[in-house]
């Protein structure tokens, strides 16, 4: 059974290796505390990160950060299929938080409808029935919140993003599946295909936290929970 879900946001810099002069520390602490508060509780892990393509990484897999500024690998499971950063950022988070639990990993992308994605949250709870498990979600919010930020200023992120984390205190479901994909794109928001597969897969959880909100390039990272 689902019994919480933590999720983090997915930019190379939250990995320490590439983050050489601390920008996102604050952000990296507050993801790992957070993790390591569901560890002892849980026996197994399904990780869902937002990417170019949906995969279950069964096997697991391998991330790396050489081509990001850093030199380290990072692994899922003994797989060695390449993984999508926001799985390579989900492996270092769980290793730096000292996690050993088994590790299932699921990269959902864009393209996948709301019906696509009812499926795989289907999938997520059938493959999470047998044990207590986290669920770890792993995506950004809008990257148009600043005239510097990757996709230059869209006048309706800062809503768009007040929303999701409202959404996400309030362990709201209903208010992250109804979110269209369709001005996720336009405000540059990865987060959205893995939010809505974990929201759809945890709406029995009530009670969520929002730890850490800060944007210091444009771009929307949230850290928060849900749990029962």
């Amino acid at each position: 059974m689902i019994i919480g879900a933590v999720f983090i946001p997915s930019p190379p810099l939250l990995l320490a290796d590439v983050d050489v002069e601390g920008l996102l520390d604050d952000v990296r602490a507050a993801a790992l505390e957070l993790i390591s508060e569901f560890l002892p509780g849980v026996q197994q892990i399904i990780v869902i990160g937002s990417a170019d393509e949906t995969v279950w990484f069964d096997q697991g897999g391998i991330g790396t950060s050489r081509g990001l500024g850093g030199t380290a690998d990072y692994a899922i499971g003994t797989g060695t299929a390449p993984l999508p950063l926001s799985l390579t950022i989900a492996a270092f988070a769980l290793q730096a938080a000292g996690a050993d639990q088994p590790i299932t990993a699921l990269s959902v992308s864009s393209e996948t409808t709301s019906v696509d994605r009812g499926l795989l949250a289907q999938e997520v709870i059938s493959r999470a029935a047998d044990l207590p498990t986290l669920l770890l979600v792993v995506g950004d919010g809008s990257a148009t919140r600043t005239e510097k930020a990757p996709g230059y200023i869209q006048p309706d992120a800062l809503n768009f993003d007040s929303v999701v984390s409202a959404a996400l205190a309030a362990a709201d479901f209903q208010t992250l599946v109804e979110l269209a994909q369709e001005q996720a794109d336009r405000l540059w928001c990865q987060g959205l295909p893995a939010w809505q597969v974990a929201a759809l897969a945890g709406q029995h959880m009530k009670q969520g936290e929002l730890v850490l909100e800060t944007a210091p390039f444009g771009v929307n990272y949230l850290v928060a929970s849900w749990r029962q």
